[in-house]
């Protein structure tokens, strides 16, 4: 195997277990206790400023999303190319939602309720990708020869 395929392999590996855990723990909060994140958001409704955690973690994962696509590309993989252009389209997606701030933040101080509850379906979403991004990361453990 040479350089550039061991380095491609590397980085799926360990970007596909270090995102699961990482969505699969923030579902588990997100599901269990919503209240914590709710109350970030309301803060922020109420001062009328994007939540700076959110655009940050949205900066992050498209900076990630564009390494993974790269490398997708590098020994041609369409299994990461799918998955690279999914997180891409999430980013687009949430960074959407997060341009429209001021429509958002009036909506999550009128109904409580309903912000938690998406909230804990987020969560179980977020659970759900992460068992899928485990299941990814032994494939590509088990495809390459790695048991």
């Amino acid at each position: 195997m040479n350089f550039v395929y061991q380095i491609s392999l590397n980085w799926f590996v360990i970007y596909y277990f270090c995102l699961g855990l990482i969505l699969f723990i923030n579902g588990l909060i997100w599901y269990r206790k919503p209240f914590h994140f709710h109350e970030y958001l309301r803060e922020h409704a109420e001062s009328g400023k994007r939540p700076l955690l959110v655009m940050k973690t949205l900066r992050y994962l498209a900076l990630f999303s564009a390494l993974s696509l790269m490398l997708s590309l590098v020994p041609f993989s369409v299994v990461e190319l799918i998955f690279s252009l999914w997180s891409l389209l999430m980013v687009f997606i949430f960074g959407s939602i997060m341009l429209k701030w001021s429509q958002l933040q009036v909506l999550i101080l009128k109904n409580p309720e309903a912000v938690i509850m998406q909230i804990k379906k987020g969560g179980l979403m977020m659970i759900s990708i992460g068992f899928v991004l485990f299941m990814l990361t032994w494939y590509r453990l088990t495809s390459w020869g790695y048991s």
